[in-house]
């Protein structure tokens, strides 16, 4: 079975370079291809359809191509293969979760969602891919990147008695490929004893991943946001078709990268 790539949205923004660089960055740790997606589509359907087609996919392709130039300056043995698709950003983004092993969208500030997550759509299209996808958010003006080198992997988990397993294997995933400690945070009334035996089975399954379990007693939201202050990455999962507090928070104000993991 031939493997999915990682998926970076493109639509000519600042953020979305930052989060194609990220993506590259994810699709050499995992050994994946790179598909880098710009979903045109047409702004007024009074347009000259012909004409205005012909200027957005060329706009289109040229954009692609001038991104994947800038990624093989940095990652040279890197597969990279480009889509311009005539859907719009939102029905080409959700067309291609289909096929991806993750997608990585851009993000503008704190508090404000760019390119393909302006306004309604960051909730429809992170609610409803069929992969994780991954927000990235660029560094404030003048200020370092959260999450050096040896910044840990944060998960969050929901209810000790119920883990989601394909979050739980996403965040051990990461944090195995980045070679940094899994943070497990548990906001809740239960204590470390029932964090550990939740997630035993993916400890022993990830044997090299060093899991730091935190129990701490209170709302969901800030105590993931405070955990994640400085971390490589940040994890959550999602029910089908609805993006919650947690998850709306975290999207909204968190400054490290936010994967948001599906699950049944």
């Amino acid at each position: 079975m031939t493997p999915l790539p990682v998926t970076a949205g493109v639509d000519g923004s600042a953020e979305s370079s930052v989060a194609a660089h990220w993506a590259a960055e994810e699709a050499v740790r995992r050994g994946l291809r790179l598909r880098l997606v710009h979903g045109w589509g047409l702004s007024s359907p009074l347009e000259p359809v012909v004409d205005r087609a012909g200027d957005e996919q060329r706009r289109a392709q040229r954009l692609l191509r001038e991104t994947q130039e800038a990624l093989l300056d940095r990652h040279p043995r890197l597969n990279v293969s480009l889509e311009a698709m005539a859907d719009g950003p939102q029905a080409a983004l959700l067309d291609v979760s289909h096929d991806s092993e993750l997608l990585v969208v851009g993000s503008r500030g704190l508090g404000a969602l760019s390119g393909f997550l302006l306004g309604s759509v960051s909730g429809h299209l992170v609610g409803n891919t069929a992969c994780p996808v991954v927000v990235v958010r660029s560094a404030p003006a003048g200020g370092p990147a959260p999450g050096g080198a040896d910044a840990e992997v944060v998960v969050g988990l929901k209810d000790p008695d119920r883990p989601q397993g394909t979050v739980l294997e996403f965040a051990f995933t990461a944090a195995a490929g980045r070679r940094v400690p899994l943070r497990i945070v548990y906001a809740g009334e239960r204590g470390d004893a029932a964090v550990g035996a939740a997630v035993a089975r993916w400890r022993a399954a990830h044997p090299q991943v060093v899991v730091v379990e935190t129990a701490v007693a209170g709302s969901a939201s800030p105590v993931l946001l405070s955990a994640a202050s400085d971390a490589a990455l940040v994890v959550v999962g999602r029910g089908p078709g609805r993006v919650g507090p947690v998850v709306h928070g975290l999207l909204h104000h968190a400054r490290s990268p936010v994967a948001v993991v599906p699950h049944p």
